[in-house]
């Protein structure tokens, strides 16, 4: 059998990763139908390397107007613009990103992996436990200059793609969708200004076009239940999470005051600690006290016989793989889901130049787009500190090694004057 390429593991090969590893495939099927191929092997722990560490986008600010007149000369004569952005366009929001200056891999995160999650109970009981000690900060952290600029982007019309409609777009069994397709029946164009990997939302607490962002990696601030299917809202849980384990919440928290104050560094705890996904650090390394609440519209369907009071014990027993709720994102390991994929395709196909920014485009599932731009001859901007995937691989990119949000900011602070 021929394996697909998104059955490969995909490994950028940045300088500190001269070996690649490909591992043999396994057709997927997902709870809820969908069909995927993924790796039968364990990932290998270079996936999550850092490669070398970029400089302080603090120290580039001398270059700015040089790299601000750059970006501009390559939007100016385009009429679509696609945008593809990563976590180094939130940095500035004080969520660290995976590779950059201060990325969270160069302190040894590693990320969770899709079946560690839906295949072990402890594995959720663990990140649920530093969910608990980061989600709250995350969930508040606010956008910055680049989010509001890329909106203002939008709103001149100096961003955005229009594409004809298809029913590959839409999520299959999803009423609403099916609704609004059988109503259009693809009469209508879509619009897309923005790809993001960001899993924080503030593309749209930023000003821009939610129906206008594709968030290909998910949303944090929802859940998914593994069993019906059903979401929930994280902040709700996350009230329940923390009524349920306020004693170990305590705990942890004076352990870490503690740790903090025997450091030598004065930089804030929390800060420090905190992750791209929303959890935090936690220097312990049993989690089996933490209770995790079930799914409420479910439960099991026994009629309710499952109560949160139960001994976590047997909570755990009778939850075993079952009625347990996830986050809405894409771990590391999994597919984005094919509709999503044909809808950016279809985007990137419209567009007359795709805009890289914050990513070091160091996985496939965002790197493919950019690949396919390539090949079919789409003009390719990089606005990014630190080397990417596509420079390694030789791609014809103009690259903007600057910071995002000023950069993008600053931009849109000269095309609003010209239409004054």
């Amino acid at each position: 059998m021929r394996v697909p390429p998104e059955a490969l593991l995909s490994i950028a090969l940045f300088p500190s990763l001269k070996k690649s590893v490909v591992l043999t495939s396994k057709r997927s099927v997902h709870i809820h139908g969908r069909v995927s191929f993924r790796p039968a092997g364990r990932l290998s722990p270079s996936t999550h390397s850092a490669g070398e560490r970029p400089v302080d986008p603090n120290t580039l600010s001398s270059s700015l107007p040089n790299s601000v007149s750059k970006l501009k000369q390559w939007f100016d004569g385009k009429q679509n613009i696609l945008c593809l952005t990563g976590a180094g366009i939130s940095t500035d929001s004080g969520i660290p990103d995976y590779r950059g200056h201060k990325g969270s891999y160069h302190k040894g995160h590693k990320p969770m992996i899709h079946d560690q999650f839906i295949n072990s109970h402890a594995m959720r009981q663990r990140y649920w436990g530093r969910s608990m000690m980061g989600w709250k900060e995350f969930a508040q952290k606010l956008p910055n200059d680049g989010h509001y600029a890329l909106a203002e982007l939008e709103r001149m019309g100096k961003i955005g793609v229009a594409y004809k409609d298809s029913e590959e777009y839409y999520k299959p069994g999803d009423e609403d969708a099916e609704l609004k397709w059988a109503f259009t029946n693809g009469s209508e164009s879509r619009t897309m200004s923005i790809i993001t990997q960001n899993v924080d939302g503030l593309h749209r607490k930023g000003g821009s076009d939610s129906t206008h962002i594709t968030e290909l990696h998910g949303r944090n601030d929802r859940l998914v239940c593994m069993t019906c299917g059903s979401f929930q809202c994280r902040h709700q849980f996350h009230d329940q999470l923390d009524d349920l384990n306020s004693a170990w919440v305590d705990r942890v928290r004076v352990e870490q005051d503690l740790q903090t104050q025997m450091q030598a560094s004065s930089t804030s705890s929390s800060e420090e600690n905190l992750r791209p996904d929303g959890d935090a650090y936690v220097a312990r390394d049993s989690f089996d006290e933490i209770d995790v609440p079930s799914c409420s519209s479910c439960n099991l369907g026994n009629g309710g016989s499952m109560h949160l009071g139960q001994p976590i014990t047997e909570r755990s027993k009778q939850l075993g793989n079952h009625s347990f709720l996830k986050p809405d994102v894409v771990f590391f390991g999994d597919s984005v889901p094919k509709y999503q994929v044909n809808r950016c395709y279809a985007a990137v196909n419209a567009c007359d130049g795709l805009l890289c920014i914050g990513s070091s485009l160091a996985v496939h599932s965002a790197y493919r787009f950019v690949n396919h731009a390539a090949e079919n001859g789409i003009p390719i901007a990089i606005l990014n500190v630190g080397e990417t995937r596509a420079e390694v691989n030789k791609l014809d990119v103009l690259k903007i090694e600057s910071p995002a949000g000023p950069t993008l900011s600053a931009l849109a602070s000269l095309y609003a004057s010209e239409e004054k």
